[in-house]
């Protein structure tokens, strides 16, 4: 059912200036972007009016069923450019799954000739409460002010999950808003090269980018959570030696904490991996109730 109260997406200003038109069908939804020169630099379509077809292509599939336009924000979105569009393209975007007020989308856009142009993939959140996110910043110094029992619950956490047992992930630091974890070059970490293996350190990401909320986590915090995005940027070769993620939580809306985290070497100082974890919390509970034991 359609929103009739609420204008089409693609009727926003900025669409119109892009000149966007919708070209829907029944298992997608899709949005042709044409090759004009308002929408390009140096030759070819901007990587920019190719990543705003997401959210135009998302709300429309949710404006189909009837959401309200200004409930709607993209809580996350990660593109990869495949190659540059020096032609008309058109963004098809499926919705993957819905869950609660979050729905996953993937969306390919092509060029006249049928070629990858750039893939993606976007959350998108309906009933987002209204004003500015609460925005924190990285604690300076060293992490060593976190409550006893977050420490605690951080370790039994770690302790609890055979996959961060395996890795021989540590605690390393922790303070509100921020944490430290380590992780082992172990055998089991490992490529064939006897390097760190990628798997692991994205393994680290996610795991200090989930632990890092808790720490700064209200008395009705959720008696749950679970990490809804991942973005990673490793630097090139990993090396042979222990890894440390240090996180920090960047901002706060409603129940969804979105986190930075790098990746470096202790015994060098050198980054080799930088990320964004996406941590939502499960339903608020009653106030007055603690964190539980395991993040």
């Amino acid at each position: 059912m359609t929103n009739e109260t609420s204008p089409s997406p693609i009727d926003a200003p900025y669409a119109q200036d892009l000149a966007v038109t919708l070209q829907s069908s029944e298992a997608a939804v899709a949005l042709a972007l044409p090759f004009e020169e308002r929408n390009t630099m140096y030759g070819h379509l901007h990587g920019g009016a190719l990543a705003s077809l997401v959210p135009i292509s998302t709300f429309s599939a949710m404006r189909a069923r009837g959401a309200a336009a200004a409930e709607l924000c993209t809580v996350s979105l990660h593109i990869d450019y495949v190659r540059a569009a020096r032609k008309p393209v058109v963004a098809e975007t499926r919705s993957v799954r819905q869950a609660r007020e979050l729905e996953f989308f993937e969306t390919r856009v092509t060029d006249a000739d049928g070629h990858a142009i750039a893939l993606a993939s976007s959350i998108v959140r309906q009933g987002i409460s209204p004003g500015a996110a609460e925005i924190d910043g990285p604690p300076p110094g060293p992490l060593d002010g976190a409550a006893p029992e977050i420490v605690s619950a951080i370790h039994e956490a770690i302790a609890a999950s055979p996959f961060l047992s395996r890795r021989r992930v540590r605690l390393a630091g922790s303070a509100r808003g921020a944490v430290a974890l380590s992780l082992s070059a172990a055998p089991a970490n490992l490529d064939s090269d006897g390097r760190v293996h990628e798997g692991a350190v994205l393994s680290l990401l996610d795991a200090a980018g989930a632990t890092c909320p808790w720490t700064a986590a209200p008395t009705t915090a959720a008696a749950g959570g679970a990490t809804i995005a991942l973005h990673a940027q490793i630097l090139g070769p990993l090396p042979a030696a222990e890894l440390r993620a240090r996180a920090a939580v960047r901002a706060r809306k409603d129940r969804v904490s979105w986190v930075d985290v790098t990746v470096t070497s202790p015994a060098t100082g050198h980054v080799h991996a930088l990320g964004t974890v996406i941590y939502r919390f499960n339903e608020a509970r009653g106030a007055g109730q603690s964190p539980p034991a395991a993040p």
